[in-house]
């Protein structure tokens, strides 16, 4: 992953992706839409952490295959995992100058039993469209 001496990187959100995961996905004044809401606008006016990405399992525990891709647990500033449900994956696209580019949007981690996916299902999925 490059980055921009230790800045925080550039995001970008996908319309398309967006108003799939985000608008269309989840009710106005839903903890996760308004989670995504407030993440994106500080990612935007901000940008993006570096020390709160972590690097996406190739091989992830789903099934899922996702590599160069990044993870963050969402919402930012809560110290346990536990207490971060949703998350972003992205992936690094800039070049010369690093760009993080949203992949998907959602819940971490589902029940085995749920008919969802999660947020990791959704990036393999538009990362391996014909798979």
């Amino acid at each position: 992953m490059g980055t921009v001496e230790g800045r925080p990187l550039r995001a970008v959100f996908p319309a398309g992706v967006w108003a799939a995961d985000v608008e269309l996905r989840y009710a106005p004044a839903s903890r996760a839409r308004v989670v995504a809401e407030q993440s994106r606008r500080a990612f935007e006016r901000e940008g993006i952490p570096e020390r709160e990405l972590q690097v996406c399992k190739a091989e992830g525990p789903e099934g899922t295959d996702l590599p160069g891709c990044l993870k963050l647990y969402l919402p930012l500033g809560v110290s346990d995992p536990h207490e971060r449900p949703f998350g972003m994956v992205l992936i690094d696209v800039g070049e010369n100058e690093p760009a993080l580019v949203l992949l998907a949007y959602g819940v971490r981690h589902l029940p085995e039993e749920s008919h969802s996916e999660s947020v990791y299902r959704r990036a393999h999925r538009r990362l391996h469209p014909r798979a």
